[in-house]
């Protein structure tokens, strides 16, 4: 009986108003940098985040959002003891997150929202920052095939006919290590490692974009 009871609270509570249903673009730049311990990191670097979303509205107030990104993550590390270089992380993102918009009285919305995200590596390269050596070579290789993490961030919504235009920040990071087993050559050199770093995506984004 509680169950029944149950099951008819939760679909009063979504089926009270309809559904609507919005879409939209974003596009903006990601911020990034690593958490863990790495001595050979010694900076972030910056990267596009571009995509296509549509958002499901239960309510006035709270929607599940996803969409399909291109996101450039990376960071800064030494190769070797002479050479550095800017690491780029290529991925197609999935992310799905519930927002909420906050009861404010103003012209447009002010939303939280959290959830996760999915994404899977395109490619990967770094650049050496050393003179004679500007190439950029691929490194996919060294880098996981996957990657999946947490978001969190604020955005502000301004009505703008016939939508709204959004600006948003939102913090990202990773669940799986960047670190796995592997053994290349690379500059004529053997780099290796034993996959026992714990070194994850973090990442700020600043987007804006449009939603219909």
């Amino acid at each position: 009986m509680k169950r029944i009871f149950l099951v008819l609270l939760v679909t009063s509570l979504f089926s009270e108003l309809p559904a609507q249903i919005n879409y939209g673009v974003e596009a903006g730049l990601n911020i990034s940098n690593t958490k863990g311990k790495d001595p050979s990191v010694i900076g972030g670097s910056t990267g596009f985040l571009t995509g296509i979303k549509i958002g499901y509205g239960f309510r006035d107030f709270i929607s599940v959002e996803s969409g399909l990104y291109l996101s450039q993550k990376g960071m800064d590390r030494i190769i070797f003891p002479n050479i550095s270089g800017v690491e780029k992380y290529n991925y197609l993102e999935f992310p799905v997150n519930l927002i909420y918009n906050l009861p404010i009285p103003e012209s447009g919305k002010t939303s939280v929202l959290a959830g996760a995200y999915f994404a899977g590596l395109l490619s990967a390269n770094i650049t050496p920052d050393n003179e004679g050596q500007s190439s950029a070579v691929n490194i996919n290789e060294m880098i996981p095939a996957s990657d999946h993490g947490l978001n969190f961030g604020v955005r502000q919504s301004l009505n703008v006919s016939p939508g709204l235009l959004n600006l948003e920040i939102k913090y990202c990071f990773g669940l799986k290590s960047l670190d796995e087993p592997f053994n290349v050559i690379k500059y004529g050199e053997h780099i290796t490692s034993d996959g026992s770093k714990k070194l994850y995506n973090s990442v700020i984004a600043l987007t804006i974009g449009y939603t219909y």
